[in-house]
C-alpha cells in the first residue's frame, strides 16, 4: 500500500484555517482569564472555463516580482526574491522595499530571522539554518535539465516551504503514464490540513515536474493512451491498472477525509484550495497572525534570552484524577525574588503582570495545541513584605493522554518587558492492565485539603490534597532535614471493597551514586484499600537526612504487589548541601481553569492530543463532549465535522450545524462541508442560505462563491449562478497574482 492510513485520517483543526488563504481579517479566539472559579460535487465544465482555471492557477506557481521595489543592492535583492521569497509575509515584504538605507535592511533582515527563532536570542536559530538547508537540497536535486533554479520549480518551492514530505513514491516508467511523483505530508503547518498529499507530474511528458490539480487537470491528463482523451473513467482505470487504485484516488483529491466518486471522476474544489494556500502559506492568517504577534512581543520585550535552565525552573508532574483522567501538572519558578517587578501604585498598592504560554507538540515536534494565559494583580504592602523574600511561581495544568510530548514554556513579565524561556521532553505513561505504574516522584513543601469541587481540575492536587511543590525538579536540602515525597500507584480499575485488607509493600532506598554503599533503606506496607475506583492510589513519606552528609542523591521507590508479583518504580534525584536554604515560593495558579473546563476547552485539547497520537475515535468522544458543554466550539465541531464527512454520514454533519449554526470562526471548509451535506440530503436552499450567510465577511473567498454558483444552477437560477461564478474566478486571479 502507498499510504496505508489514507482512509482512516481526516484533516486536524488547530489547522481548521487552512482554506483561509482569500481572508485577510483575523479570527481568534479569546479564553476568560479570570480567576479560577466535502465531497463538493462539481459538474464537468467547459473545455474554456477549464482552460482559464488553469490558466489562472498556473499564475501563482511562479513569485510575483512584477511589483514596484526600491532600488536594491544584488544582496538584499537575492535575499527578498530567493531566500525568503516563499516566507516572507506581504506586509513583510512591503515594509521591506520602504526601507532606505542598507544599515536599516541589514537590521530588518536580523529582526526577520530572529522572530521566527524557535529559540528567541538564541545564537544558533535551527529555523534560518533549516531554510538554507532545504534551498541548497532543491538546487541540488530539482530543475535538472529544465532551464530553471531548482528552488524556482514547483517541488523546490514545496520543498522548501513544507519541508522533506513524510513518504515520497515516483513512477517514472508506468505504463500509460506520465512521469509524476507523489509526497505525503502530516502536520507540515498549522494552516494547512494535517494529512494531504501532493502529486507532481511532468505535462505531456516533458519539462520540469509542475503541481498536479485534480480540479485543474484531472486524471485524464496524467494518462498518454488515446483512449484517455475525454473519458476520465478511461483515465481511472489506466491509473489504477498502472499504479494502484490509491494513487487512482489520489488523482481526485489530495485530501485522505474527501469522499470521492471513481465512476463519475467528479471533482470538488478543495485539492486546488489546497494548493494555493501552499503558494500562500506565509500570508495565510494563522501563519500571518503568528508572525505578527511574534514581532509585536519582541518590539514590547527588550530581552528574551534566557537559555535552558538559567532564570526559569519547571517542575512537572504526571498525575491522573478521579475519573482515571491523566494530565500533566507543572510549575514555573524564578530564581530569584527580584526577578519579579513591582510597580507600585498610585493608592500605595504594588502590581505586576505576567504571561505564560505553553506550546504543546507531539513527539515528533508537530504542534498540537498552545495555551496561554495572562495574570495581573495588584497586592498590599503588608502582603509584598511577607512574599519579599520569596520566589515568584506559577502552577498550572495540561490535559495530556498518554504518550510522549515536547513541552515549550514561556513566561514573560510585562513590567520588567523579560521573558524567560525553557522547554522539555515529557511522557505520560500508560495505565496498565496488568501491571503497577508509578509516574513520578515529587518533592513537596506543604499539603493542605483541597475544595472538593476543583480538586480534578487544581495542579498538583491529587486524592483531594493540595501540595506545593519544592521550588526546582532537583531539590536542594540541608543536613539534619527532612525529604517528603508524594506520589501515585496507577494500576488496573476496581472496586475497592476487593482490596479490603490486602497490602502493598514499598521500598525507598537513597544514596550518593559516588558512594557505595551509603544506601538508605526504609520499607513500609500500604493498604490496597486506598486505591479508587479508577485504580489510583496516593500515597507519600517523610524521609529523614539527618545521617546524609553534602552531596547528591537518588531515590529510588519501589512498590510491589505481594499476591500478583506486578512492581513498578521511579526514581528522583536531590541533593544535600550546607548552604543557606532556597527561597521559598509563593505560587499563583493558573487563572481561569474551572471556566476553561465549563467551556469545553480542556476537553477539546485532551482530544488534540489523541488525534495527534494517531487515536482517532477516542478524539472524536472528546470533541462531542466538548461540543455538548459549548454548542459554539468551532474547534470540537469542524473535527466532528471532518470525521462524519469522510464517512459520507452527512445527517451527522447536518445536525452539528443545526445546534449552532456558522459562526465567524467558523472556517471556510467546515462551511463547504456543512453546505455540501445539506445539498446532499435535498436542501440545496439551505445550503445557499449558509454560504450567502457568511459572504460579507468572507467577501475574498472565491471557492464560497464558485460553490453558490454550482447551487445556483441546481434550483434553476442561471443567471445567479454565473454572476456567482464570475465573481469567484475573478477573486481567484487576483489571489493567484498575489506574493
Amino acid at each position: 500500500m502507498l499510504f496505508s492510513n489514507l482512509s482512516s485520517i481526516s484533516r486536524s483543526l488547530p489547522h481548521c484555517e487552512w482554506i483561509r488563504n482569500l481572508a485577510m481579517d483575523p479570527r481568534r479566539f479569546q479564553r476568560n482569564a479570570a480567576a479560577i472559579s466535502s465531497s463538493r460535487p462539481v459538474r464537468v465544465f467547459s473545455c474554456s472555463t477549464i482552460v482559464l482555471l488553469a490558466a489562472i492557477l498556473s499564475t501563482c506557481s511562479g513569485i510575483a516580482f512584477g511589483q514596484k521595489k526600491q532600488k536594491l543592492e544584488k544582496n538584499f535583492r537575492d535575499w527578498l526574491e530567493r531566500d525568503v521569497a516563499y516566507i516572507i509575509t506581504k506586509d513583510e515584504r512591503d515594509a521591506f522595499l520602504k526601507v532606505t538605507n542598507d544599515e536599516a535592511r541589514e537590521k530588518f533582515i536580523e529582526t526577520f530571522w530572529e522572530i521566527r527563532n524557535p529559540s528567541p536570542g538564541s545564537p544558533t536559530n535551527t529555523y534560518k539554518d533549516e531554510i538554507y538547508q532545504r534551498m541548497a537540497f532543491a538546487n541540488a536535486r530539482f530543475g535538472i535539465g529544465s532551464g530553471a533554479e531548482g528552488w524556482r520549480t514547483d517541488r523546490g518551492r514545496t520543498y522548501i516551504t513544507l519541508g522533506p514530505p513524510q513518504q515520497k513514491q515516483v513512477y517514472r516508467n508506468s505504463a500509460n503514464l506520465y512521469p509524476m511523483e507523489i509526497w505525503f505530508y502530516s502536520g507540515a503547518n498549522p494552516a494547512l490540513p494535517p494529512f494531504f498529499s501532493v502529486m507532481f507530474y511532468q505535462r505531456e511528458g516533458s519539462g520540469d515536474y509542475r503541481f498536479y490539480s485534480p480540479y485543474t487537470d484531472g486524471p485524464d491528463k496524467l494518462a498518454t493512451g488515446v483512449e484517455a482523451i475525454n473519458s476520465r473513467s478511461a483515465a481511472l482505470r489506466m491509473i489504477r491498472e498502472s499504479a494502484g487504485p490509491e494513487v487512482a484516488r489520489i488523482s481526485l483529491s489530495l485530501l485522505p477525509d474527501e469522499p470521492v466518486d471513481e465512476t463519475t471522476g467528479i471533482v470538488s474544489l478543495e485539492s486546488d484550495i489546497l494548493l494555493n494556500s501552499i503558494k500562500n502559506l506565509a500570508n495565510l492568517p494563522v501563519n500571518r497572525d503568528d508572525i505578527l504577534r511574534r514581532r509585536a512581543n519582541r518590539e514590547a520585550v527588550t530581552s528574551r534570552l534566557v537559555l535552558e535552565g538559567h532564570n526559569l525552573d519547571i517542575v512537572t508532574f504526571p498525575a491522573r484524577d478521579s475519573r482515571g483522567l491523566t494530565r500533566l501538572d507543572y510549575a514555573l519558578r524564578l530564581h530569584s525574588p527580584s526577578d519579579l517587578s513591582m510597580a507600585e501604585e498610585k493608592d500605595g498598592r504594588y502590581s505586576y503582570s505576567v504571561e505564560v504560554r505553553v506550546r504543546v507538540f507531539s513527539a515528533d515536534n508537530k504542534l498540537i495545541f498552545t495555551q496561554q494565559k495572562s495574570l495581573a494583580d495588584l497586592i498590599t504592602k503588608k502582603r509584598l513584605d511577607v512574599i519579599k523574600d520569596k520566589v515568584f511561581g506559577y502552577e498550572g495544568t495540561l490535559p495530556l493522554p498518554p504518550g510522549k510530548y515536547h513541552l515549550e514554556f514561556q513566561f514573560t513579565d510585562w513590567s520588567k518587558k523579560a521573558a524567560f524561556h525553557t522547554a522539555r521532553e515529557v511522557s505520560i505513561p500508560a495505565p496498565a492492565k496488568d501491571s503497577l505504574v508509578v509516574p513520578g516522584v515529587m518533592s513537596f513543601l506543604s499539603a493542605e485539603n483541597a475544595d472538593p469541587g476543583l480538586a480534578d481540575l487544581m495542579p498538583f492536587t491529587i486524592g483531594g490534597v493540595q501540595f506545593t511543590p519544592m521550588p526546582s525538579s532537583t531539590p536542594t536540602l540541608a543536613p539534619g532535614t527532612n525529604l517528603q515525597v508524594v506520589y501515585q500507584i496507577w494500576a488496573a480499575p476496581s472496586d475497592p471493597r476487593e482490596n479490603l485488607g490486602k497490602k502493598m509493600d514499598v521500598e525507598y532506598a537513597f544514596g550518593r551514586p559516588a558512594a557505595p554503599g551509603s544506601a538508605t533503606k526504609v520499607k513500609n506496607e500500604i493498604n490496597r484499600e486506598q486505591f479508587d475506583a479508577a485504580g489510583s492510589l496516593v500515597t507519600g513519606k517523610k524521609l529523614s537526612l539527618d545521617q546524609q552528609s553534602s552531596g547528591n542523591y537518588i531515590l529510588n521507590v519501589t512498590v510491589n504487589n505481594p499476591e500478583t508479583k506486578h512492581s513498578a518504580f521511579r526514581t528522583m534525584n536531590f541533593k544535600v548541601r550546607d548552604t543557606p536554604p532556597q527561597p521559598e515560593p509563593w505560587d499563583v495558579l493558573e487563572p481561569g481553569i474551572a471556566q476553561d473546563a465549563e467551556k469545553g476547552i480542556l476537553d477539546q485539547q485532551r482530544g488534540l492530543c489523541y488525534w495527534a497520537l494517531g487515536q482517532y475515535d477516542e478524539a472524536r468522544v472528546w470533541f462531542r463532549r466538548a461540543l455538548q458543554l459549548d454548542h459554539s466550539n468551532d474547534v470540537a465541531r469542524a473535527r466532528l465535522v471532518d470525521a462524519y464527512f469522510s464517512r459520507k454520514d452527512y445527517a451527522a454533519v447536518v445536525s452539528l450545524f443545526a445546534d449552532a449554526g456558522v459562526t465567524n470562526a467558523t472556517d471556510s471548509e467546515t462551511l463547504l462541508r456543512i453546505a455540501t451535506s445539506l445539498q446532499k440530503r435535498g436542501d440545496t436552499s439551505k445550503a445557499i442560505s449558509v454560504l450567502e450567510s457568511v459572504l460579507p465577511s468572507r467577501s475574498e473567498e472565491g471557492p464560497l462563491y464558485l460553490a453558490l454558483a454550482q447551487y445556483y444552477t441546481e434550483v434553476g437560477n442561471p443567471k445567479k449562478a454565473a454572476d456567482l461564478s464570475q465573481k469567484g474566478k475573478s477573486l481567484l486571479a487576483e489571489a493567484a497574482v498575489k506574493p
